[in-house]
């Protein structure tokens, strides 16, 4: 494998090789969801599921086994129920949910496709339910940048550039693109927008581990609490609210 990689790496760039696998990646999970016919097979979960019913989107390895969660990742880990691709439809059927959670997630899309699985969400979930959305937190990454940078290396070092110094510009291009994964960073009033266009309504700054809706969807990662921005949004009874 290791001279393979290299010969590639010979012929194409380290990002294209990355983004390459990726997208070979979710090309095999739609072509396995397709011969296994996903779309019967996760209605069938959902029939079966105990009320009040969440979705863990994007669980990875922290998926809960709970009769009362559905847990989705692109990847297989324990727990996960479902492997799907986030850039397509999600297979669930309107207004299913009664509640999502999604960290750490919505960085790993552009823009535009982040807004794409933001309305999805709120098209798979229930009037009065409630979101909640965890992604690294530009404004805070920026500010201490500029105003403490050991702080910075305190929570993600960048690579080391005299063989003991790391750079403080390094770690923010670390939260800003962690190896060719991160798409897109918010701030706090750009999510705020991307969530009121996506249909959501009620929407709140919120905290690690603390809300203002929902008590059952906080499941937040420790790991994440000093780099994140925490935000709840409800879908609404009516468009009109």
């Amino acid at each position: 494998m290791k001279l393979i990689r290299n010969i590639l790496l010979k012929v194409f760039s380290h990002q294209t090789l990355a983004l390459l696998r990726w997208d070979l990646h979710f090309i095999g999970i739609r072509f396995i969801n397709l011969l296994s016919i996903k779309k019967n097979k996760t209605e069938k979960k959902l029939r079966e599921a105990k009320r009040p019913l969440y979705l863990n989107l994007g669980s990875g390895p922290r998926g809960l086994s709970d009769p009362q969660w559905i847990n989705v990742d692109g990847y297989k880990y324990k727990n996960v129920m479902f492997c799907m691709d986030f850039n397509r439809k999600l297979p669930f059927p309107d207004n299913c949910f009664d509640g999502i959670f999604c960290e750490h997630v919505l960085e790993h899309f552009n823009l535009e496709k982040g807004q794409n699985l933001l309305r999805e969400c709120h098209r798979i979930i229930q009037p009065c339910g409630c979101i909640r959305i965890i992604v690294p937190d530009g404004e805070k990454i920026i500010r201490t940048y500029l105003d403490n940078p050991s702080e910075l290396l305190k929570h993600r070092s960048g690579t080391p550039w005299d063989g003991n110094t790391s750079c403080a510009m390094d770690a923010v291009n670390s939260f800003f693109r962690q190896r060719y994964e991160h798409q897109f960073i918010y701030d706090w009033k750009l999510l705020e927008h991307q969530l009121c266009q996506a249909g959501f309504a009620q929407i709140s700054r919120v905290s690690f581990r603390k809300g203002k809706v929902s008590t059952a969807i906080r499941l937040d990662d420790e790991k994440y609490a000093w780099e994140s921005l925490y935000l709840e949004a409800v879908k609404p009874t009516s468009e009109s609210e």
